[in-house]
């Protein structure tokens, strides 16, 4: 009984370590054993792990499955049921037979990675299959273990088989390269053009220079088709002269005096202008407001009293006489002198509107020039800072006075102002004006008698049945009315400015 006992092959028990515990070089010894022939006679080699000693064998009893299947006696308690154990590295010598399979194995994958999802099922007999006290399995079971396994994890080593090879490898490694030289020839190339960008940018903020800051080219060559030896040009590319604002202020002033006139009283309009100096009701000097050309002087307070200075009052009157008696001038003027006495009357009860008449009686004969009853409608100042004069013009009527008033009836009483005036009158009738220069006794009655100022006036007056004439065609043709009140302000340029220009 003891001679059988130890003549027949030692089992053992795997212990936890062995069934979970298995590195790398577990699984090399492993494949070693396989690839081996077995050998059913031979005795095998005895492989005892060192970490675990061998169990002796139970006895032999009566029972037909003693060989079949042992139970583990030195195991101190079963593992825990959730844990599914790889394929063991069990020896040659275990004492398993080669028709046993354990429970773990169609939880093994093919790369021998565990599937620890599986209930933990331990086969001892599937640990001895090798063992050659085993009986022969039967030709069924024997295809049953030589079934393959599954195919995906088969592949799946032969992928990282390929991937780990040194080939492999060293293609990894070109490839590499030539990515991180491909990014650095991009990464270079997008240097040059952004580097070609700023060299050709423009440091403002347009894409295109404005139209004021790009160089003049000309496209068309100027006056490549004027003969400079015959210069023409024309006033305007309309051929016509546009008015200034200060002349189409005083045009449009003009017309509205006139269109508020009754049609009766229209033929009786005196419309004249004269020189002196613009004084405002606040002192005695001449107004300065911030303007730097002729304007409208609209303040209500200020007035103009008619005067220039003595000697230019004379050098005007030469220079005027000298223009008249040149030859190309010759018959264009007609020159006037007289020597008159104007008397003012005040006519009409307190509670009514006064009328003033003027008499006018030739100092050298007594005879009476002219009885009339003037008017004053409006006034317009013109400031001129660049002269040593200013402007005013003012609409007047001159009313004649009737028959059955006539000028004896006023020769008895008190004037209330009286003037003698020795004047030249410049009449030009290609320009519709009448220049006259006149040297103006003043006799004012006073509290010691009379007391006597000379002024030096002088007047500009226009051709009245010329203005009305143009003011009646305006609706048929406004040139012309235009061109009256332009002529007329242009002959009172030339005399203010030639008062400016004469040095005392």
């Amino acid at each position: 009984m003891n001679n059988t006992e130890h003549s027949q092959p030692t089992k053992r028990a795997l212990s936890l370590d062995d069934l979970v515990n298995h590195d790398d070089t577990d699984k090399i010894k492993l494949q070693k054993t396989e690839n081996q022939p077995s050998q059913p006679d031979a005795q095998p080699e005895q492989n005892v792990s060192p970490r675990l000693p061998p169990v002796p064998a139970p006895q032999e009893t009566n029972n037909a499955t003693s060989n079949a299947r042992l139970p583990l006696t030195t195991a101190p308690s079963p593992p825990p049921p959730a844990v599914a154990v790889e394929k063991s590295n069990v020896s040659s010598d275990s004492s398993m037979g080669p028709d046993d399979e354990t429970d773990t194995d169609d939880d093994i994958a093919g790369n021998g990675e565990i599937n620890f999802d599986s209930p933990m099922a331990f086969d001892y007999d599937k640990q001895d299959r090798n063992s050659p006290v085993k009986p022969a399995l039967p030709a069924k079971r024997k295809e049953k273990l030589k079934k393959p396994k599954k195919e995906e994890p088969e592949e799946e080593e032969e992928e990282v088989k390929k991937d780990t090879t040194p080939t492999a490898a060293v293609n990894h490694i070109f490839e590499e390269k030539a990515s991180l030289e491909s990014k650095k020839n991009y990464i270079k190339k997008d240097l040059e053009v952004l580097n070609e960008i700023a060299s050709n940018a423009k440091p403002n903020k347009y894409r295109n220079a404005p139209i004021w800051a790009q160089k003049w080219k000309p496209t068309i060559k100027a006056l490549q088709n004027i003969d400079t030896k015959d210069f023409k040009i024309d006033s305007s590319f309309l051929n016509i002269i546009p008015d200034d604002d200060l002349t189409k202020s005083v045009q449009d002033w003009v017309y509205a005096t006139v269109f508020s006139i009754a049609p009766d009283l229209r033929p009786f309009i005196e419309l004249e202008m004269k020189f002196g100096v613009i004084i405002d009701a606040k002192g005695p000097d001449r107004v300065s407001p911030p303007i730097s050309s002729q304007a409208v002087f609209t303040e209500l307070d200020a007035h103009m009293t008619p005067n220039v200075d003595e000697v230019l009052f004379k050098e005007l009157n030469k220079y005027v006489r000298g223009i008249s008696e040149q030859t190309e001038n010759s018959g264009k003027f007609s020159i006037i002198e007289s020597h008159m006495r104007d008397s003012v009357y005040r006519v009409g009860l307190s509670t009514q509107r006064p009328r003033f008449l003027r008499m006018s009686t030739d100092v050298k004969t007594g005879r009476v020039g002219q009885f009339i009853e003037k008017r004053h409608v409006a006034q317009l100042l013109l400031f001129s800072p660049k002269d040593s004069y200013d402007v005013k013009i003012s609409i007047n009527l001159e009313l004649p006075v009737p028959e059955n008033d006539p000028p004896e009836k006023y020769k008895s009483q008190t004037p209330v102002s009286e003037r003698t005036k020795e004047r030249v009158s410049y009449i030009h009738n290609d320009s519709c004006t009448r220049i006259d220069i006149t040297k103006v006794h003043n006799h004012n009655q006073g509290t010691k008698g009379i007391d006597v100022e000379i002024t030096h006036e002088i007047e500009l007056e226009i051709n009245t049945p010329a203005l009305l004439s143009a003011f009646d065609n305006i609706t048929q043709d406004s040139k012309q009315y235009a061109s009256v009140i332009r002529t007329f302000l242009n002959n009172g340029t030339i005399i203010r400015r030639k008062l400016t220009s004469f040095v005392i």
